[in-house]
């Protein structure tokens, strides 16, 4: 069993999840001979290796520890979920003190040895797309569905740091260097509902600013073709792209806009009037416009590259 009196160096952000399970160490021989140690998560409430990922079969840090005792598992593991703020970075092989970078990037946050004293796990505050194992570099990123066997064995690094910090740029430095690329069924998945996903008003605005000179100068009522409802027809146009054909925001969006003639009464007497000629403008909008809509997603990606290229030259 591990030595239980190392637990206490386990940062208390951890221990405040009740997320907490035992593992339990079996050994076996590869097809080398080579003898290797398999840690199995076992369940405190079930004392069953079987749907160890399951929330109702966790408990606190404090009764998985107190229920170790009189059990026949070997340790204590936190498992990551996608809704908590943890990414592990589980390193191997560090002896030839090839990974000495990470080690320096990570040297704010809590670190401990491995069960095997041959590894070393790291917590940081972040977040990651989806787990990697690189076997090849010896590096693996956790953030969900997986159980981390912890030791807090930090005497044999000589770090002493107890506390989880935020290093999400450390974070997708890593990532862009170990994680393989998506496969095109991974790419499919992650923009297959992009067509609902719709942000808020202030992304939206942001966006067009940003992204379209000729839809943003329209907004601004910068610039006019003589005919103000053929303007209208073509900033609509671009907010059914931007709004991914949703009428209530194309109407809020125009009605803050200079374009807007609410309250002119140089043609149409009545508010309710003017209201008529927009709803009917919107409708023969999204009867002809684009279905070919703005993804916000590879927004978020090209801007997180961006970031990444500018720290990628530090590795």
């Amino acid at each position: 069993m591990i030595n239980i009196e190392n637990y206490n160096n386990i940062p208390w952000e951890l221990k405040e999840y009740d997320q907490w399970v035992w593992y339990k160490i079996y050994k076996e021989v590869d097809k080398e001979g080579v003898i290797k140690s398999k840690k199995v998560p076992i369940s405190p409430i079930t004392h069953k290796a079987s749907e160890w990922n399951k929330k109702e079969n966790w408990t606190s840090f404090d009764k998985a520890l107190e229920g170790l005792k009189n059990s026949s598992c070997d340790g204590l593991s936190f498992v990551l979920t996608k809704d908590d703020p943890f990414v592990c970075i589980d390193l191997d092989d560090i002896r030839n003190h090839k990974h000495k970078n990470i080690l320096n990037d990570f040297k704010d946050t809590y670190q401990e040895a491995s069960y095997s004293n041959n590894g070393i796990h790291i917590f940081a505050k972040g977040t990651i797309t989806k787990n990697i194992n690189n076997q090849i570099e010896k590096v693996e990123l956790y953030s969900e569905n997986k159980a981390i066997a912890m030791t807090g064995n930090i005497d044999i690094l000589g770090h002493e740091v107890t506390e989880i910090i935020d290093l999400q740029e450390q974070i997708d430095k890593l990532f862009l260097k170990f994680a393989p690329f998506d496969s095109p069924k991974e790419l499919k998945e992650k923009y297959r509902n992009f067509y609902d996903d719709v942000p808020d008003l202030q992304t939206i605005l942001k966006t067009i600013y940003m992204k379209h000179p000729r839809a943003r100068d329209l907004l601004r009522g910068q610039v006019s073709s003589g005919d103000a409802s053929k303007d209208d027809f073509e900033l609509l146009l671009y907010l059914n792209t931007f709004t991914h054909r949703n009428p209530k925001l194309m109407k809020e969006i125009f009605l803050g806009s200079p374009l807007s003639r609410l309250g002119d009464r140089s043609k149409r007497r009545t508010e309710q009037g003017y209201l008529k000629y927009l709803d009917k403008t919107i409708d023969k909008v999204l009867y002809v416009g684009s279905t070919n809509y703005w993804n916000y997603h590879l927004d978020e990606v090209d801007e997180r590259r961006q970031r990444i290229e500018m720290l990628q030259h530090q590795y």
